[in-house]
């Protein structure tokens, strides 16, 4: 089964996300824990976290399909100290607003090295999941690609896969693959979708696949630009989000909408799960070797 839903807001109380994502008709959806571009905000109260969780029940969600994003500011492989300390100390109350909510992975950029050398601040991102992760069990941390602008790490797939393997913690270490952060690498999602997500699953395997981001693109490909667009409408087109479905590393995991028009979320849901429904049908056993 494919489980996909927008990014939806947490304004005024985050108890509502599970109502404001079946409004779309999605059976998964992301959020942000709190106000993601500042260092600290008021923490979750108990009651809404409750109220949380059962409108989850309530509403057939499961924390399977929730993937929770971390805030923007944290930057894993800064080589300033300050900022390291605050991102640490930001990234653990990430962690615990997540498990506060019952939720047991969050989503997060690997950070940009701002100067010297890549591989240091690879290892400073793996150093610092490592001490955000230490004496945590059920929780996974997922790395997402990134289109490569700047100094940002994990434009190419080999980098995520580097940072887990330098990670003590890497038990615990997944990725989600984000199809317009794919495209501006110069990954061609367009004409090679099914091939690319088969090279994801030879470097990191299909268990660390935690899920998907789902975002057409209005840059050109290999243009290294973070610029996401409505599915369809963008660089990328429909055809190839319809050939993700299909594929079998796109299964059983939260595939995520971060596209720019919210009155088009519940077509781009309903359009990709009826989809999938037609092509491979609620049970995948026996699908053709040739579309996965």
């Amino acid at each position: 089964m494919i489980y996909i839903g927008p990014h939806v807001s947490i304004a005024k109380d985050i108890a509502f996300a599970p109502q404001r994502a079946k409004g779309f008709k999605a059976n998964a959806f992301a959020l942000f824990l709190k106000n993601q571009k500042v260092w600290s905000a008021p923490d979750i109260k108990d009651g809404s976290a409750d109220c949380f969780k059962e409108n989850l029940n309530a509403l057939g969600f499961n924390k399977e399909m929730i993937l929770p994003h971390a805030g923007y500011l944290i930057n894993m492989a800064s080589p300033s100290e300050e900022a390291r300390r605050k991102s640490l100390t930001l990234l653990k109350d990430e962690i615990r607003r997540a498990r506060k909510l019952g939720l047991d992975k969050l989503n997060i950029h690997p950070g940009a090295y701002i100067e010297g050398e890549r591989k240091d601040g690879l290892k400073r991102s793996a150093a610092m999941l490592d001490e955000a992760l230490e004496g945590i069990e059920g929780f996974t941390i997922a790395l997402e690609n990134t289109a490569g602008s700047g100094s940002n790490l994990g434009s190419d797939l080999s980098e995520l896969s580097e940072i887990i393997e330098l990670a003590k913690e890497k038990d615990k270490l997944g990725v989600t693959l984000d199809t317009c952060h794919l495209y501006g690498a110069g990954y061609d999602v367009k004409n090679e979708a099914s091939m690319i997500l088969d090279q994801a699953v030879g470097i990191f395997g299909y268990e660390k696949l935690i899920g998907m981001h789902l975002n057409d693109s209005k840059a050109e490909m290999g243009t290294r630009k973070d610029r996401h667009d409505s599915l369809g409408k963008g660089k990328i087109g429909l055809d190839a989000f319809k050939e993700i479905v299909c594929h079998k590393a796109s299964w059983d995991r939260p595939l995520i909408l971060e596209t720019i028009d919210e009155s088009l979320w519940e077509y781009e849901v309903t359009a990709l799960l009826e989809f999938y429904k037609e092509h491979i049908g609620q049970d995948p056993a026996g699908i053709p070797e040739s579309i996965i």
